[in-house]
């Protein structure tokens, strides 16, 4: 075995007894370690019943069993820590009252009984009330907080997780985290079971050990307390996950926890070229919650990073297509083995246009094609629904949003009285409304048809009035009140949010470039997409997916997009140290995903909610020397630091700003939109009564109060 181990490998697969943590680098071959570690073990006389191998999915498992037993030809539980906690618990559980013949429910149960729980308290109205409470009590079992010591500022979750959890116990049954947690419990209630496990597994491996939760980790730490026989495989730089629960203290602590450990970096990357491991490299060193380790490649220097400051995202979209194109063309790469990482998930959009555009085929890896997410088709629904009142499907979908009382049976009702009427769908709810048809709702029912009808004219006059279609679709979202409803899945809200902010974006975009920018046009566009996406083959296609589902992947050629401050890293992050930390780690994944080629791509300006807004690049391209990078901009030549690149030069204006041109004098700015030259605005002139459209970086529009700081007599002039 040891001739396909390198030096650093095979100390670590040597190793016998006592704590040991492995920081296994990107691409380093920890797989390989870990089946040559416990390969040895039984080569020694360990007996294959004493070792447990634990990592995060089942996937991973299911691999390294498959590994293990063509190497040694012997079985050894390797698992997930879900699943090793609920084989400790059919044997257990009912040493803490439960029966072994215990039911485990799934997300959908586990709402169910929440709810039951609302109810017998009298929560049950609040909106997304539920949502919450269930996201609470897994947070708090993870994170091992019994019911009585949850935070007090929300007495609610005390009483309804405590209630949640007598009624699992009354129905026999367990929810997700409950395998951890009742394990946990098991364990410091009864000594004897503890020591029972303790001594089943003498050994025991760890993978991914920098993703492990509280609850992950005192399960570790209490099964080896006794041998400290602990073989850990992690990585700090690669912790992405704390929004799952996931603790980089437990790997930062290891030496702490496990007093004499030993700490083998494996640092010999097999996957990428040197230049781009020696790049990411020196973007995590800006981090300081890491150990100190520096991955290096016998792979040949390769091609540097490539660069790409758009002036807006489809001109970024248009980019990255073309050298995707070019890649695959001329170095013969399949489309497959290319992917284009984003940060969040409504910035596959623009990059599906691009690519259905150019009839490149992709594949949305971990999520839905944008026209095919829920709240996208909810709201194309509605704009259905205000084209034409005879699309009953689209009405039935939008209907309820949010609930005005009209269930199954009423709408079964309310389809027949149109029928029979010889009206469409939504002729036949506001003849209901004027009490001109026979139908009688109930008091609930008639108010929420009276608001929906409302809704769905008053949007008809603004198409009729030629008002722009973003604005239509925004007042869409208004009027509807669909935000509140989203609000009801606090934890999906944000995302959903930007992706219809990104909808709004799009119609923005689409009115500048359409030839006849009609609703009717624009739906009949978007309806064709998904379609024609559809009918791609997937044999052979460009992967697109956010940055957290590429962990583990690896890819010939990345593409990481949008990357600017804001973006990435994301807002969120930017008022915390931590949270910083852990999107530049992010961005050290998605680099070290790359092979052969990396490119790193952003805009300095982008639709963000129907508007353009001006975008400053990602602090991460600066911490990366520019000796390492090729810039394909035009902006951009050998001999300027990569700082001045980076930088926009225009300031962008909101309608209504007053702004002064040298030539023209004071002006209100109308509106700001992009065309073929960049940024531009049409800005009015009250001296001249004239309105002019300008380019932006050609203008040099400066605002009033600004322009007033330097040239203190023009107020008095104008």
């Amino acid at each position: 075995m040891s001739e396909h181990l390198n030096p650093q490998q095979q100390i670590a697969v040597e190793h016998v007894e006592g704590p040991l943590l492995v920081l296994a680098g990107a691409g380093s071959g920890k797989t390989r370690i870990v089946t040559h570690r416990i390969a040895h073990l039984l080569s020694l006389g360990v007996p294959a019943s004493e070792i447990l191998a634990v990592t995060f999915t089942n996937k991973a498992a299911e691999e390294m069993r498959h590994r293990i037993l063509k190497t040694t030809h012997q079985q050894v539980l390797t698992c997930t820590f879900h699943s090793l906690c609920a084989r400790i618990l059919r044997e257990s559980i009912h040493l803490l009252g439960y029966s072994r013949d215990f039911t485990i429910f799934d997300e959908e149960d586990s709402e169910k009984v929440v709810k039951e729980c609302l109810v017998s308290l009298n929560l049950q109205e609040e909106k997304g009330l539920l949502k919450t409470m269930r996201h609470a009590i897994s947070q708090a079992k993870n994170a091992l907080v019994d019911p009585d010591h949850v935070e007090k500022d929300d007495p609610r979750l005390h009483e309804v997780y405590a209630l949640y959890q007598r009624k699992l116990k009354e129905y026999q049954a367990l929810d997700f985290d409950d395998l951890l947690y009742l394990t946990v419990q098991l364990f410091r209630a009864d000594a004897d079971a503890l020591a029972h496990y303790q001594k089943r597994w003498t050994f025991i491996l760890i993978d991914e050990y920098q993703d492990t939760n509280a609850a992950q980790y005192t399960i570790a730490h209490l099964l080896a307390a006794n041998h400290h026989n602990v073989f850990a495989v992690g990585d700090p730089d690669q912790s992405i996950y704390s929004w799952r629960g996931a603790n980089i203290q437990n790997i930062l602590n290891f030496e702490r926890d496990f007093p004499g450990a030993k700490i083998i970096p494996l640092e010999q990357n097999y996957r990428s070229r040197a230049n781009i491991l020696e790049a990411a490299n020196e973007l995590i060193k800006h981090n300081s919650s890491r150990y100190e380790k520096n991955l290096w490649s016998d792979r040949g220097e390769g091609e540097k990073i490539g660069l790409y400051i758009a002036e807006t995202e489809r001109q970024e979209a248009e980019f990255v297509i073309r050298r995707l194109s070019q890649i695959h063309r001329n170095q013969h790469i399949p489309l497959q083995d290319c992917v284009i990482f984003y940060r969040t998930n409504f910035q596959s959009r623009t990059f599906e246009d691009a690519l259905l555009r150019e009839r490149v085929s992709y594949q949305i890896v971990g999520g839905l094609s944008f026209y095919q997410r829920r709240e996208i088709k909810d709201i194309l629904a509605l704009l259905r629904m205000v084209l034409g009142g005879s699309d009953f499907l689209a009405f039935s979908r939008t209907i309820n949003l949010p609930k005005r009382g009209l269930g199954e049976a009423t709408l079964s009702k309310l389809r027949t009285c149109a029928t029979e009427n010889g009206l469409d769908i939504l002729t036949c709810c506001a003849h209901i409304v004027e009490r001109k048809l026979p139908f009688k709702p109930s008091p609930k029912q008639f108010e929420g048809l009276k608001d929906y009808t409302d809704m769905i004219f008053a949007l008809r006059e603004m198409v009729k009035a030629k008002l722009p279609l973003h604005e239509v679709i925004s007042e869409a979202m208004r009027r509807s009140r669909y935000l509140d409803f989203l609000k009801e899945d606090p934890e999906t809200y944000e995302e959903r949010r930007e992706n219809l902010e990104e909808l709004v974006s799009k119609a923005a975009e689409w009115e500048l470039e359409a030839a006849t920018p009609t609703l009717s046009s624009f739906l009949e566009e978007l309806t064709l997409k998904p379609s024609a996406d559809e009918k791609q083959s997937f044999q052979d296609s460009v992967r697109l997916m956010t940055l957290h589902n590429g962990k583990g992947l690896e890819f010939t050629t990345v593409f990481i997009v949008g990357m600017e401050e804001e973006l990435f890293p994301h807002a969120n992050a930017l008022e915390s140290a931590e949270a910083l930390e852990e999107e530049r780690r992010l961005c050290y994944v998605g680099m070290t995903r790359a092979k052969e080629f990396l490119c790193l791509t952003a805009a300095r300006s982008r639709y963000l909610w129907g508007m353009p807004r001006m975008m400053r690049p990602s602090r991460f391209l600066k911490e990366i020397p520019s000796h390492f990078l090729q810039a394909y901009h035009q902006s951009f030549s050998s001999h300027q630091s990569t700082e001045t690149s980076y930088e926009g030069n225009e300031e962008i204006f909101e309608a209504g700003t007053v702004v002064f041109h040298k030539d023209f004098g004071s002006g209100i700015i109308q509106k700001a939109y992009h065309t073929s030259l960049g940024l531009t605005y049409d800005v009015f002139f009250p001296q001249a009564q004239s309105m002019r459209s300008l380019v932006a970086k050609f203008a040099k529009l400066i605002s009033v109060d600004k322009q007033a700081q330097h040239h203190p007599s023009t107020d008095d002039e104008n």
